[in-house]
C-alpha cells in the first residue's frame, strides 16, 4: 500500500495537476441473445483451449450514429471467430483469453424476413442461418475478448475492443467514433436457455466520450478524499 501511494503521490508531484471532471459514455447498441462453442472438443468444459466461442441474440436498442426502425425491422447479432488461446483460474474463476474475432449486427425485415429462431444444439439448421440472413449494417472487430467464468455457479462477464470496419451503415461513423468501443455484457444460468447453448447473454457496446478537465492543486486533490 505504501509503494502504492508513493508512486500516486509521484504522478500528481506537480503543483499542478489535471482533474477529470466528468465521466461521459457514448451507448452504441444493446444485445440479449445466448453463447455457444463451435468447435467444441471438450463438451464438458468451457473455455477449454481450441474451442470456438460464438454468441447470437437480437439487438432491441440501437443508437446514433446508427438508426434503426424497430417497428419494421428485426435487428439481430452474431459474433464469431474468437478462438480460446488459454486461460487462467482464481479460486473459482476461469479467465478465457481469445484470439481476435468478428461481430456483424443484421437488419431483417419483419413482413418479407425471418423470424431469428435459436432451435437447439447449435449449429444447427436454424442458428445462425436465421441471424445472418438481412443486411448487414454493422460489422466490427472484436480485440481482447476476455470472458471471466464462475465455475461454482456458471455466471459470468466478458469485454473485448470493438471497432467498426464496414457494414451498410459505416460511413455513419465519424473518424474519431471508429474504434476504441468497449464490447461488454454478463452471462447466466436462465431456465429458458435452448437446449445445446451454454449462457443466456445481455450487454452493450459503449464508447467513453473525451471529457473536459479542470486544474487544480494537490492539497485541494486530498482533501476531496478526505
Amino acid at each position: 500500500m505504501r509503494r502504492f501511494v508513493t508512486m500516486v503521490m509521484f504522478a500528481v508531484s506537480a503543483w499542478l495537476v489535471s482533474v477529470p471532471a466528468a465521466h461521459a459514455q457514448s451507448l452504441l447498441f444493446d444485445y440479449v441473445g445466448f453463447d455457444y462453442e463451435d468447435p467444441n472438443p471438450l463438451p464438458a468444459e468451457f473455455g477449454e483451449v481450441g474451442s470456438g466461442y460464438v454468441g447470437l441474440g437480437t439487438v432491441p436498442f440501437l443508437f446514433s450514429p446508427l438508426t434503426s426502425n424497430t417497428t419494421l425491422n428485426e435487428y439481430t447479432y452474431v459474433v464469431s471467430g474468437l478462438t480460446s488461446t488459454g486461460y487462467s483460474t482464481v479460486s473459482s474463476f476461469r479467465i478465457i483469453s481469445y484470439s481476435s474475432g468478428t461481430i456483424t449486427i443484421y437488419e431483417d425485415s419483419k413482413s418479407t424476413g425471418t423470424t431469428a429462431d435459436y432451435g437447439t444444439s447449435p449449429p444447427n439448421g436454424v442458428a445462425p442461418a436465421t441471424f445472418t440472413d438481412g443486411t448487414p449494417i454493422l460489422v466490427g472487430t472484436l480485440t481482447n475478448f476476455q470472458f471471466v467464468l464462475n465455475t461454482a455457479n456458471g455466471t459470468g462477464s466478458f469485454e473485448a475492443v470493438f471497432n467498426a470496419t464496414g457494414g451498410t451503415q459505416f460511413s455513419n461513423f465519424p473518424l474519431n467514433q471508429r474504434a476504441g468501443w468497449t464490447f461488454s455484457g454478463s452471462s447466466g444460468n436462465a431456465l429458458n436457455i435452448p437446449e445445446g447453448y451454454a449462457h443466456q447473454i445481455d450487454g452493450q457496446t459503449f464508447l467513453n466520450a473525451p471529457v473536459a478537465s479542470r486544474r487544480t492543486t494537490w492539497s485541494r486533490l486530498k482533501a476531496a478524499y478526505r
